[in-house]
């Protein structure tokens, strides 16, 4: 049976930008060699690679920058690609939570009775059970909960991540859940890559985090915890990767002017794509403080990939990658001292913290690489299709 998959991009980017969406369309790439059209929906193209398959196809919506109606503009100019079912369409696959992406499958479950696969890589956008949302998250969950009931398979990253999708989207059929891990280029993340430029000509065991700078994602707990750390390691160093808003990061480097560290921490912003597998391979230590909202975080998958040690707070389905003692540290939400101390036991031991990196890369290899997971989600998709 030929299949042709529909699916979308917030835009389309070379390794050189800094941010997820390249990896989105490495992925998008390899899934191609296993279907046989993909058409990729966006508004925005950067840069297109050249080595780009054949039976790929970048289809460039208009965009419109006026401010208060250019999400729905978004949303109506996603989904008429699938209504019209453009490049005869047999399945709409969605792996993010942009409003236009999940309207789009929505609408087109709905109204052209097209199959579709909503993954649902996160749970932030739950929020807590008696949290009282703003009125912009509160109409992102009901587009969310529309898209997943309406979607033909729904897939997580995660088992762990049952219960918080149970209660959330308390009518999805459990019957069309699958679960599908988040993936990781192995040949790009690596150990033994040369550190990068930054990082040459001064020795310093160097503690690594990448990613969006908010609160959700525990980085002023990690840095609390840098805090103990810095007193009884003295050549280590903090490096916070990535961007958040403006307030935010000023509020954590006064922080780090509070605890005297500002000489020892280092927010170098975002990382093009091609670099960061050269800072996590010669990270001392990658520490994943998340408080929660998580999928299996694919930061975090591409540093055990790259044999970094990695410590990580046990929520969501981060137990899925991480097993204590076996393939990194686990400790508690919150938990400033436990984190403190795990980073201090893997800096202290370096027998002990290379064990874990290579049995991590193990876990990834066999469990998280594309190789392994892009076929099951050609697999899913074209299940789905017929």
């Amino acid at each position: 049976m030929m299949v042709s998959v529909l699916t979308f991009i917030g835009k389309v980017s070379g390794l050189k930008a800094a941010s997820l969406h390249a990896q989105y369309l490495e992925e998008y790439i390899a899934l191609a060699r296993h279907l046989d059209q993909i058409t990729v929906v966006t508004d925005t193209v950067e840069y297109i690679p050249p080595d780009l398959p054949p039976n790929l196809t970048i289809l460039k919506t208009p965009k419109i920058k006026i401010p208060k109606i250019y999400g729905a503009l978004k949303i109506l100019n996603y989904a008429l690609p699938p209504l019209l079912k453009l490049n005869n369409i047999d399945a709409v696959y969605v792996r993010t939570f942009s409003p236009p992406e999940l309207a789009a499958l929505w609408l087109a479950s709905r109204i052209s009775g097209l199959p579709s696969v909503l993954t649902i890589g996160g749970t932030w956008l739950f929020g807590k059970p008696y949290e009282r949302p703003s009125v912009k998250k509160a109409l992102f969950r009901w587009i969310l909960r529309r898209a997943a009931y309406a979607a033909t398979r729904v897939t997580l990253y995660s088992r762990y991540m049952l219960p918080e999708v149970r209660y959330f989207i308390p009518k999805l059929d459990e019957s069309r859940l699958r679960i599908i891990h988040n993936s990781v280029r192995v040949d790009r993340f690596r150990p033994s890559l040369p550190p990068p430029e930054q990082w040459r000509g001064r020795d310093a065991r160097r503690i690594f985090w990448v990613g969006r700078i908010n609160e959700g994602k525990g980085v002023e707990d990690l840095i609390y915890a840098f805090a103990r750390v810095a007193g009884a390691v003295r050549d280590s160093e903090l490096w916070i990767a990535g961007t958040g808003e403006r307030g935010y990061l000023s509020y954590l480097r006064r922080k780090c002017v509070e605890l005297g560290l500002m000489d020892r921490v280092f927010f170098p912003g975002p990382i093009p794509n091609e670099e960061v597998p050269r800072y996590m391979a010669n990270a001392a230590v990658f520490p994943y403080p998340s408080r929660g909202g998580e999928g299996i975080p694919r930061a975090m998958l591409e540093a055990m990939a790259c044999e970094a040690p990695v410590v990580a707070t046990s929520v969501s389905g981060i137990p899925e990658a991480v097993i204590d003692g076996e393939t990194g540290i686990l400790v508690k939400r919150l938990d400033i001292e436990g984190l403190a101390e795990a980073i201090k036991t893997l800096l202290g031991d370096e027998r002990f913290a290379r064990s874990l990196g290579r049995r991590a890369r193990r876990k990834i290899v066999e469990e998280f690489s594309h190789e392994v997971v892009i076929p099951q989600i050609a697999a899913l998709l074209r299940e789905t299709a017929s």
